[in-house]
């Protein structure tokens, strides 16, 4: 007797397995397939929103330009009067750099080691320039700046603002009430009179004024900087150029050069 061999199962139905499971098989085929369209769908949705984020972001010191890549906005000839305000160099030098900068700032901070040291030497030591600060912290990226430049005005009061200035320059969040009171005893100031006068919240309208002055000159990020012509006697300068961001010695001393030059020329 010959033995009889059953036939082959069609192709599209595998042998031993059930025309539900099959349908069950497809059926989960096409779920994932579709989750993977949904979420292919999803981030492209989120992409185009990032996108359209960062093309109707708002510009200004909030979203800082740290490397300066934005052309400065055109403050030449605005007339700044810095009377009062902490200045380095020769009483009787014209020619003056002033820094509007965040305490917090990474790149303020950069500029504060690595450029700034050099500036002091070649420039503010040999009474080349007049060096100026001003404040600049921006809340919205640093919210415990400002306590650092409220700080540094009560030393200014207390005839030792360049000692507290040097050890003000750290990393976000490092300004905390404790650690500031630190510093300031370093420094050197009387603790008690340093206490009153951060209290008291009288040098925080001093900070403001300072940032809306900058920002009314164009200025879109920190640090920022103006070059431009002192009067000794009245402590008004005539700005020449606006440099924005941490750039490199060697375009400070071109600006600082190119604005002595302007006085020999008058």
């Amino acid at each position: 007797m010959t033995e009889l061999t059953p036939p082959s199962p069609p192709p599209d139905k595998p042998a031993g397995i059930s025309p539900g499971i099959v349908l069950g098989i497809a059926a989960l085929s096409l779920v994932v397939a579709v989750a993977g369209w949904v979420s292919t769908s999803r981030q492209i949705g989120e992409l185009r929103s990032e996108l359209a984020n960062v093309q109707t972001a708002p510009r200004g010191p909030a979203a800082q330009n740290p490397q300066g890549r934005n052309a400065p906005a055109d403050a030449t000839g605005a007339i700044l009067d810095v009377a009062g305000a902490p200045a380095l160099g020769s009483a009787d030098a014209v020619v003056t750099l002033i820094e509007f900068s965040d305490y917090e700032c990474p790149f303020c901070i950069r500029h504060f080691q690595q450029t700034m040291p050099e500036i002091r030497k070649q420039y503010i030591d040999t009474g080349k320039i007049r060096y100026v600060f001003r404040d600049f912290p921006i809340d919205q990226n640093h919210p415990q700046a400002i306590r650092a430049h409220e700080a540094a005005h009560c030393a200014l009061e207390q005839q030792r603002f360049w000692d507290l200035h040097v050890r003000l320059f750290s990393s976000p969040g490092t300004h905390t009430p404790a650690a500031l009171e630190d510093r300031a005893r370093e420094a050197g100031l009387n603790e008690d009179q340093f206490r009153a006068c951060i209290a008291s919240g009288r040098t925080t309208p001093k900070v403001r004024a300072t940032v809306s002055l900058v920002e009314s000159l164009g200025a879109t990020g920190t640090p920022w900087f103006f070059v431009g012509l002192r009067d000794p006697k009245t402590d008004h300068v005539k700005v020449l150029k606006s440099i924005g961001g941490a750039q490199p010695f060697s375009q400070f001393a071109t600006a600082l050069d190119a604005a002595a030059k302007e006085i020999t020329a008058n």
